[in-house]
C-alpha cells in the first residue's frame, strides 16, 4: 500500500510540474507573441510625424521625401480631407476610394474601414489626414474595457493563474486516483503471489491483460509449488523410509560384528575384522542419521526444543566426550572462553547445538589422519556470540570453500558436505550464520554466530 501511494503522489506531482510549465511556457508565449506583435506594428514615424512632413507651400501641398518613403513602405496610400470633405491632396489613392465626404462619412470610418481599407486618421489644422493599408493587411477592433478593471489586472491575473494551477492538480488528483483504484488490485496480486496466495483478479478495465498474466503468472507458480511439494515430500519421505529400513539389518550385523570381536576363541586377525566391520557399520548408522537429519532440517520437519543453554559449558562437554572416548594422541582439543562469555545465555536446542559443534570436530579429525591440533573459542560479541572451531590442518579446498559460503544445493554428500550442511542448517534455524575460511598459516576455522539471550542462569 505504501509503495501505491508512493506512485498517486509521484504521478500527482509530475501532473503539477507539468502544469505549471505549461503555464509558463504558456505565459513566456504570450509575452513573444505581444512583443512580435509590437515589433510588426511599430513605425518609423507617428501618423502625427507622417502628417507634419505634408506642407503648405506656394499654393500647392509639399511631401518631403523621407515621409513619402515611409508611407509607402509602412502603409498603401494617404490623403487629406479640407473642413468640406473634399481630398485637397492624396498619394496612391485607390480608384474606389471616393474624393467627396460628408460629415456622417468621415465619422464611420475614421476608426475603422473604409471601402475595406484599414485607415489611420490625424487632425489637422487644415483638415483630417488619412492613411490607408491594403485590405486584409490589418485587423481592427473596437474593445473597450473599464477603468477600475485595468486597475484590478494585476490582481486578476495572479488569481486566475493559481486557479488554472488548482484545476490541473484536482484534475491530475482525479487521473492520479483512477490509476489508483486500477493498480491496487494488482498491487495486492502481486503481493499475494509473493507470499504463495492463489491470485485471481478481473480482466476488465484499461489494465485487463496485465492482470490475466498476474493471474496465469500465479496458477503456473501455485502449479510449480505444487510439483515441488510433492517432489520434496516425496524425497523426505524416501529418505525417512531407507533410514528406517537399513537400521534392523545395520542393528543385527553391528550386533553379530560385536560378539566376533569380543569371542576370545577366535585367532585375533578375524576378531580385528570383526572390529573394523562394527566400525564401518557404525559410521554407516551415523551416515544414515545424518542424512535423514539433513532432509528434515531442510524442509523444517525437525523439531527444534529451544531452552537456555550455556555455550561455555556445552563446548567443554563435547571436548570431554572426545577426550574420554579414546581420541588419538596426534589430536589435541583446546576449549577457550572468554571471561565475558562464561556466563553467555543462548536460546536453542541443546542436543542440536551439541551436535552442531561435534561435527566441527570430526570433520577436523576426519579429514587430518595425520593428526592436528583443534582449537575450541567462544567470545561475547554485541547481541550475540561467536564459536569457532579451528584446527591446523589441510584445510578446504577453494571450490569446496565457495560452495559452503555460497551453498548451490541443500545437501551435498561429498567430501567435508554432509555433516557440514547440518552444522549450517542447524545454526539457521537458531537465527545464527555460518562462516568458513582458510587461516593463513594454514588449516581452517568455522565461526558460528548465535544471537545471546537476556535470561541468567543461575
Amino acid at each position: 500500500m505504501k509503495s501505491m501511494m508512493k506512485i498517486l503522489s509521484r504521478y500527482v506531482l509530475s501532473a503539477a510540474g507539468i502544469a505549471l510549465i505549461l503555464l509558463i511556457v504558456n505565459f513566456g508565449a504570450l509575452v513573444a507573441w505581444v512583443v512580435q506583435s509590437g515589433s510588426i506594428t511599430q513605425k518609423d514615424y507617428s501618423i502625427s510625424q507622417l502628417s507634419d512632413g505634408l506642407t503648405f507651400e506656394n499654393g500647392a501641398y509639399i511631401l518631403s521625401g523621407g515621409v513619402r518613403d515611409s508611407i509607402v513602405k509602412q502603409y498603401q496610400w494617404a490623403m487629406l480631407l479640407n473642413d468640406d470633405g473634399n481630398v485637397v491632396w492624396s498619394l496612391n489613392l485607390p480608384g474606389d476610394v471616393p474624393l467627396k465626404y460628408t460629415v456622417s462619412d468621415a465619422a464611420s470610418f475614421t476608426r475603422w474601414y473604409l471601402n475595406d481599407y484599414p485607415v489611420h486618421v490625424w487632425r489637422r489644422a487644415d483638415g483630417l489626414f488619412v492613411l490607408g493599408s491594403e485590405k486584409d493587411g490589418m485587423w481592427k477592433h473596437d474593445i473597450e474595457v473599464p477603468q477600475k478593471v485595468m486597475d484590478n489586472t494585476l490582481i486578476w491575473l495572479p488569481a486566475i493563474l493559481i486557479l488554472n494551477a488548482i484545476i490541473a492538480i484536482l484534475l491530475a488528483l482525479l487521473l492520479g486516483l483512477r490509476l489508483f483504484c486500477s493498480l491496487k488490485p494488482l498491487a495486492k496480486g502481486i503481493e499475494d503471489m509473493a507470499e504463495k496466495r492463489p491470485v485471481k483478479l478481473s480482466t476488465n478495465g484499461l489494465l485487463g491483460d496485465l492482470a490475466d498474466g498476474i493471474n496465469r503468472t500465479s496458477a503456473q507458480l501455485a502449479k510449480q509449488e505444487a510439483a515441488l511439494a510433492k517432489r520434496d515430500n516425496a524425497r523426505t519421505t524416501w529418505i525417512a523410509g531407507v533410514s528406517h529400513d537399513i537400521r534392523t539389518p545395520l542393528s543385527l550385523v553391528m550386533g553379530y560384528a560385536s560378539q566376533l570381536e569380543d569371542d576370545s576363541e577366535l585367532p585375533q586377525s578375524r576378531r580385528e575384522q570383526a572390529g573394523i566391520i562394527r566400525q564401518q557399520s557404525e559410521q554407516i548408522k551415523m551416515l544414515v542419521s545424518d542424512l535423514n537429519l539433513a532432509s528434515k532440517l531442510e524442509y523444517s520437519m525437525q523439531p527444534v526444543r529451544k531452552t537456555a543453554v550455556l555455550p561455555a559449558v556445552l563446548l567443554r562437554s563435547v571436548a570431554a566426550d572426545f577426550l574420554n572416548n579414546g581420541l588419538d594422541n596426534i589430536y589435541s582439543i583446546d576449549v577457550i572462553v572468554s571471561d565475558n562469555a562464561q556466563s553467555t545465555v543462548v536460546t536453542g536446542d541443546e542436543e542440536l547445538l551439541r551436535r552442531a559443534v561435534s561435527n566441527l570436530i570430526s570433520n577436523s579429525i576426519r579429514h587430518n589422519p595425520n593428526g592436528c591440533a583443534i582449537k575450541v573459542t567462544l567470545e561475547k560479541g554485541l547481541g550475540n556470540c561467536s564459536l569457532c572451531v579451528s584446527d591446523n590442518g589441510v584445510g578446504f579446498t577453494h571450490e569446496k570453500l565457495d560452495n559452503l559460503n555460497a551453498p548451490k544445493g541443500s545437501a551435498e554428500l561429498e567430501n567435508h558436505g554432509l555433516g557440514l550442511t547440518i552444522v549450517r542448517q542447524i545454526v539457521k534455524a537458531h537465527g545464527g550464520t555460518t562462516e568458513f575460511r582458510n587461516l593463513p598459516g594454514g588449516g581452517c576455522t568455522v565461526i558460528l554466530c548465535l544471537p545471546i539471550s537476556n535470561e541468567v542462569l543461575n
